[in-house]
């Protein structure tokens, strides 16, 4: 990744932890097996003001105006804090066992043959990583991506973080985030893989019949939480 050092400890003092808290419950008890926390954005000053979010006179208007603008939008919204997940508590329930699954894709060719495995649902649910805001809210008011461009093109991706200037392929991204190892990236079948992956959703996708699958429960979605997973 480009210009994306390790931030400096001095980076983070002042700004605001959100810690990731377990909410697990037993899936025969309640059909949630995960609850979200979610924080009001009444944000204090010390956010607003933080050197982070005042975008630098020196930018483009353009840029900076479309910062600004995104910016004052997220500060009107409603941020979720992503829950963790106790994979001990899972196990001893047997829901670790239940969704496994779900969590790892077999990458085959066309005789059959195992090409690849991927892991990143699972590294995905196992994230234990702090949450700050100042740097959600300069991340997401900055970020940028352009479709058109390769999965390993390293301009595809452009934002800042931590008051610099930043970019990375979509490959980059997944791997800082930790979905995938830089090993699995020098496998000769990792791009073949990527380019199997389903990326919209399927014709012969039904809501319901999901949903019954993986809850056991009829699909509502003013509660479900989402449209398709």
């Amino acid at each position: 990744m480009r210009n994306v050092p390790r931030i400096a400890n001095e980076h983070f003092r002042g700004l605001r932890y959100a810690p990731r808290t377990l909410v697990l419950c037993p899936a025969y008890i309640s059909d949630q097996i995960m609850d979200r926390r979610t924080q009001r954005t009444n944000p204090p000053e010390d956010v607003i003001d933080h050197r982070f979010l005042q975008f630098s006179q020196t930018l483009k208007d353009a840029t900076r105006a479309r910062y600004v603008t995104n910016l004052s939008l997220l500060l009107t919204k409603e941020i979720d804090i992503a829950p963790s997940f106790d994979w001990e508590l899972a196990t001893k329930t047997g829901l670790a066992a239940l969704i496994q699954g779900f969590l790892q894709y077999t990458h085959s060719d066309a005789s059959g043959v195992d090409l690849f495995v991927c892991q990143g649902w699972a590294r995905l649910f196992r994230i234990q990583d702090p949450v700050y805001r100042e740097f959600l809210l300069e991340f997401y008011a900055t970020v940028s991506y352009d479709p058109r461009k390769a999965i390993d093109d390293r301009t595809a991706f452009a934002f800042r973080l931590g008051g610099v200037n930043r970019e990375c392929s979509v490959i980059e991204l997944a791997t800082r985030v930790g979905i995938y190892t830089a090993d699995e990236m020098r496998s000769v079948h990792f791009l073949a893989f990527l380019a199997d992956c389903l990326t919209e959703r399927p014709y012969d996708y039904n809501e319901n019949t999901f949903w019954a699958e993986i809850t056991g429960a009829v699909c509502t979605p003013s509660t479900a939480r989402g449209g398709m997973i």
